[in-house]
């Protein structure tokens, strides 16, 4: 017995079918996290929708007209939520949109509210896939 081995104890050694558990164990673990992970990036429910703010465009005292990006799968149908806002963050003005289907991944709209009262701002309040 060397030193090491007397103060600290031999190890324990594995025995073949123990090595051959162990090996399929792992093999399962990685095999089940590869399928999950292929079944939630590959489920078709998960369209990926964002919608971007270009700017706006105060027309008067009761109209402003909204420019906003959507960027979605082709061919998709989108509604968004579009608000004008006042001075003191009050909305003044909001419509649904219902956006023309495209071709294109990303499209470019032009949306002109009616407002309450004077708007300071205009923006995308939030898209949803029709």
């Amino acid at each position: 017995m060397t030193d090491l081995q007397a103060r600290y104890g031999r190890t324990r050694s594995w025995s073949r079918q123990q090595r051959l558990l162990g090996i399929a164990a792992g093999l399962v673990m990685l095999l089940t996290a590869t399928l999950w992970i292929w079944w939630v990036g590959t489920d078709p429910a998960r369209t990926s929708l964002q919608a971007r703010d270009l700017g706006y465009e105060i027309v008067d005292d009761t109209t402003i007209r909204v420019v906003f990006d959507v960027s979605v799968e082709a061919g998709t149908p989108v509604t968004c939520a579009v608000e004008a806002l006042s001075s003191d963050y009050s909305i003044v003005g909001w419509q649904e949109v219902e956006l023309p289907v495209t071709d294109a991944f990303s499209s470019t709209h032009v949306v002109e509210l009616r407002t309450s009262k004077r708007p300071t701002t205009g923006l995308v309040s939030e898209c949803w896939l029709s």
